[in-house]
């Protein structure tokens, strides 16, 4: 970033999207306003939550705020486009993604009722750690998200098998499929296939923003759908 830019003398995030940066307050406006997607999301959720919508799942209330917080830190990342609030970035990710492990793992007695919140909070903070541990080993903490969610899809097998299938699983193949979609518009933009970085509308990494929250929403309703007991 030029001397005398809002956001000049900061350290660079580990990735280079391709939105050309503006010297300005929001650096990169297309990969900025695309997290409106979550906090719409976000709201939404919120509003089926209590509506009664799988009110029955404690843990279905921390998917609006979870998806809210998601957005406002990606978007303040992507304004700035710094290390440092990438790594908060970061933060909103894995608060979302131990929103499922840790709802999966009560139901699968991995954890016990009362340890909810102590493993959510201890998964957060120690995938959170490791964040600027591998930026100064110049590893790619991207593979954090992919790792975790590899562990969600793992779950759900394990649920499967515990509990017996889910009512449907239409929602859950919408999850994924929007996330496969998203995961490769967002590989376009960082490799450069699909790039023109004076486009301040339209990115490829934009619509990962997009089709991610269109993701979360669909496997909030997934988990919204009421499970059988658990097989002796």
């Amino acid at each position: 970033m030029p001397e005398g830019c809002p956001w000049s003398g900061w350290m660079p995030p580990n990735v280079d999207w391709c939105e050309q940066e503006l010297c300005s307050w929001i650096t990169n406006p297309a990969d900025t306003w695309s997290n409106l997607a979550y906090l719409a999301f976000g709201v939404l959720m919120i509003l089926e939550t209590r509506r009664g919508a799988g009110a029955h799942r404690g843990e279905l209330r921390l998917f609006g705020p979870v998806s809210i917080v998601v957005g406002l830190f990606s978007g303040i990342y992507h304004a700035s486009y710094t290390f440092f609030l990438q790594f908060f970035d970061f933060v909103g990710m894995f608060l979302f993604c131990f929103t499922v492990l840790t709802g999966h793992a009560v139901r699968l007695g991995w954890v016990r009722p009362e340890r909810r919140l102590t493993f959510f909070l201890g998964g957060v903070a120690f995938f959170s750690a490791l964040v600027p541990v591998m930026y100064q080993l110049a590893l790619p903490f991207q593979g954090l998200v992919f790792l975790l969610i590899l562990g969600v899809v793992s779950q759900e097998g394990w649920v499967r098998q515990r509990l017996g299938p889910a009512p449907s699983y239409r929602s859950f193949v919408l999850a994924l499929g929007l996330l496969v979609a998203a995961a490769g518009f967002s590989l376009a933009d960082v490799t450069r296939t699909w790039c023109d970085p004076t486009n301040h509308w339209l990115q490829g990494h934009a619509l990962w923003h997009v089709l991610s929250a269109a993701a979360l929403f669909a496997l909030y309703r997934h988990h919204a759908q009421p499970l059988p007991a658990a097989r002796p």
